[in-house]
């Protein structure tokens, strides 16, 4: 269930919703009565307890408060220092202030004062041991967040405005809006936890995609692991190492575009190829979890922001362990026993044999001692390093590896990996859930929803979930496809702006080429890809291969679909690559060809007249064709926020109805887009107070209907064509009825009739 967390009434119903949920699943009640057993054992501590130094080495090392970070940083010289332990004796005494502005200036001022003689004794500054001191002299003015990025982004889900906050004040902020709220607290450990039950099941993403999810123990995260075959295969080997990738993104923070960016890296290494450029970038969105793009903008991505923050690689461990193939397994066996290097590239080869090289395995083992997570000693063994076993103590699972390469260059890849396709259809929404997300201004006939999911959803074509609405113009056929494509993401809540999973593509006459949808190497500068908003949309329904992407071409068959979907069409049938260009491995950082995603849903609509073209049977043999005609004016849904009188509005009403009997037995009759004009047309010219309600529906038939009436001279055109012109004779719509028998004439003394001379 989704809820505002930023209005008061739907923060208190998800405080008590979430503190539900964390009691039931996670062991809420049973973390609270740790904390507040630890919490009575800090205050009941006198002066020579408090300073002693088994105390301090409970002060620092206890976990009961927060566990998750940077929880391996050696602090033993902190726990030594008699100073530092009089130091929070003393602050431990002091009165805070009363009022907030000071009491945050007081507590930020403290942690500064603290942290200055602790980063004298460490290597890095272990920030989350600090926290938890901090938390544990002052419980009503912390959470147990003990993750500044996480924090913050809370923060933001709160409505709180997030700008150069202390890391102390953000907490008491977030206190203060619960306290605001009229949150209702059993216990002050049980406020101090909910901003992190909050967190955990309303703010972090918890679908199949996130890196982690609320473990069985309270307070903690268990990580989330892709299974190998959706892995990123291995890591870029970046000159610079881990101060390279952290200087890209400072360049990024705040946004840039790409092309920007991409000079960036030129810039810095000027000896670059022009084709390294892209693959840089993309290593920093898929290898490392750090950017994300929107468009043409590059942003960093909360774990980006609190790496650059931090500068600790314990910020992207969630990314490296659980989505790139190789990193789990290289630590895994690591901590098992230590291995030649040698050894260690033949392991790695197992775990993927595409590997035939040593190039891949290479980099992944330079990365991981880059990163300082294990070490050669003088006789080339590879030995974890207790960063390394930190974590590695994370991996819960046995790590997985890519099945033996099958070498048969005459085999096609036409079936999709079982594994990928279930873990798709196991995240639809039913039939009974889309139907339901429909706005409710969006009257379609539940057989009709249900004609379409079955058309994109066909379990014997893993790939092929292609639709194409036909039918009366105006029914609603792109708004149909749209409400269907919103209602399969209508259950995703926290995702960045602008990241919908449907995308609309309004199809151009004269596209005689996949270059319009899936863009083009520019021909004067080939170093440069002519990007599309369909290009970027097919990368991220790639990259997330769980969820369902939809495109709407909307008025497809404004040029031949056959020659600009080309490409697509046959990787839809053979499960092959989709060719984007030929000129090497990428061209900036779009590469040479790309899996077609079985994710990908294609719902086109099409019209069907003298400026459309017919479809081939390349089309029609890959789609289902949805054709639809019977409009009900009734089920309109605009009648009842109408501003007309009650008998104006069933004068329009009758009259449409009367109208759209014999226009459908010809196929002539007309949609909601048009019964929306007429009524529209009729509010204004009332409002207007030019014309009477007649007067004005008079004129409106006459625009938006009468000219759609055209064709051969038949028994059954030239009964419809008098019925209408009966209908408007017998609503006084005369200056519509004289036209409607002019094309009853035009119809039986020249063969022919059209509103248009």
């Amino acid at each position: 269930m989704a809820f505002d967390l930023i209005d008061d009434a739907g923060l208190r119903e998800a405080s008590a919703s979430a503190l539900e949920l964390h009691r039931n699943g996670h062991s809420l009640d049973s973390w609270i009565s740790r904390v507040a057993d630890w919490l009575t054992h800090v205050e009941a501590a006198d002066h020579d307890t408090f300073v002693g130094r088994d105390f301090q080495h409970q002060l620092w090392e206890v976990q009961t408060i927060a566990a998750t970070g940077q929880g391996h940083i050696d602090v033993s010289a902190v726990i030594a220092d008699k100073a530092i332990a009089e130091k929070l004796w003393s602050l431990k005494q002091a009165k805070l202030p009363d009022s907030l502005s000071e009491r945050i200036a007081w507590l930020g001022a403290a942690w500064e004062e603290v942290s200055a003689l602790v980063v004298a004794l460490t290597i890095r500054k272990p920030r989350l041991k600090q926290y938890r001191v901090f938390a544990s002299l002052w419980p009503q003015h912390f959470t147990t967040v003990a993750h500044y990025q996480k924090l913050k982004s809370l923060g933001r889900a709160l409505g709180l405005s997030i700008g150069s906050d202390h890391r102390t004040e953000l907490h008491q902020r977030i206190l203060q809006r619960l306290d605001d709220a009229g949150v209702a607290f059993r216990s002050r450990e049980e406020r101090m936890t909910l901003p992190w039950v909050l967190y955990v099941h309303y703010v972090q993403e918890n679908g199949s995609e996130a890196t982690e999810l609320p473990s069985e123990s309270a307070g903690d995260l268990r990580l989330n692991p892709l299974p190998a075959g959706r892995r990123r295969r291995g890591m870029l080997a970046i000159n610079g190492s881990v101060a390279s990738v952290l200087a890209m993104l400072e360049f990024a923070k705040g946004g840039r575009k790409r092309a920007d960016f991409l000079e960036h890296i030129r810039s810095v290494n000027p000896k670059l190829a022009t084709n390294s450029l892209g693959t840089n970038l993309n290593a920093l969105i898929a290898e490392w979890g750090a950017l994300r793009s929107s468009g043409d903008d590059l942003f960093l991505t909360p774990r980006g922001e609190a790496f650059l923050e931090s500068g600790e690689t314990e910020e992207v461990s969630d990314w490296l362990l659980t989505q790139i193939l190789g990193f789990d397994n290289l630590l895994y066996v690591l901590n098992q026993a230590p291995l030649p290097q040698k050894q260690a590239i033949s392991r790695l080869q197992k775990v993927n044999p595409g590997w035939t090289s040593n190039y891949a395995p290479t980099a992944l083992i330079n990365w991981i001692k880059g990163i300082e997570l294990a070490e050669l000693d003088a006789g080339k063994v590879l030995h974890l390093t207790q960063r390394g076993r930190e974590w590695a103590s994370r991996i819960h699972w046995i790590p997985g590896e890519l099945p033996p390469v099958v070498k048969d260059a005459g085999e096609s890849r036409t079936d999709t990996p079982a594994e990928e396709v279930e873990d798709l259809w196991s995240n639809l929404p039913t039939l009974s859930e889309i139907r339901a997300a429909f706005p409710a201004d969006l009257v379609f006939d539940a057989s009709l929803i249900a004609q379409l999911h079955a058309g994109l959803w066909n379990r014997r074509h893993p790939r092929r979930h292609f639709a194409v609405l036909t039918g009366l113009s105006g029914a609603g056929k792109t708004q149909l496809a749209l409400g269907y494509a919103k209602a399969l993401w209508a259950g995703e809540t926290g995702l960045d702006p602008g990241q919908h999973g449907y995308h609309i593509v309004a199809v151009q006459p004269g596209w005689h080429d996949p270059s319009s949808l899936l863009g083009y190497v520019n021909p004067i500068d080939t170093d440069v890809y002519m990007r599309t908003g369909f290009l970027e949309f097919l990368l991220r329904a790639i990259a997330d291969p769980d969820r369902p992407y939809v495109v709407l071409l909307d008025e497809m068959n404004l040029s031949h679909p056959e020659q600009y979907l080309a490409p697509l069409l046959s990787a839809m049938e053979s499960g092959d690559a989709v060719e984007l260009h030929a000129v090497g491995d990428e061209v900036g950082d779009v590469p040479g060809y790309i899996d077609y995603p079985s994710n990908l849903v294609i719902i086109g609509t099409v019209n069907m007249d003298e400026t459309t073209h017919g479809l081939s049977d390349k089309v029609l043999d890959r789609s289902a064709v949805i054709e639809f005609w019977d409009i009900n004016v009734d089920d309109y849904p605009g009648w009842t926020s109408s501003v007309l009188g009650a008998e104006a509005l069933a004068q329009v009403k009758a009259v449409l109805s009367a109208l759209m009997t014999p226009l459908r037995a010809v196929r002539l009759h007309f949609g909601w887009r048009t019964i929306a004009d007429v009524l529209g047309y009729v509010e204004s010219g009332v409002e207007g107070g030019a014309l009477t309600a007649a007067e004005a529906l008079d004129h409106s038939v006459y625009a938006k209907i009468l000219p759609k009436l055209r064709g051969e001279d038949t028994k059954r055109l030239r009964d419809a064509f008098d019925a209408v012109a009966g209908v408007l004779e017998s609503h006084s719509l005369s200056r519509s009825a004289k036209k409607a028998r002019e094309l009853c004439a035009d119809l039986r003394e020249q063969g022919s009739a059209r509103f248009w001379r």
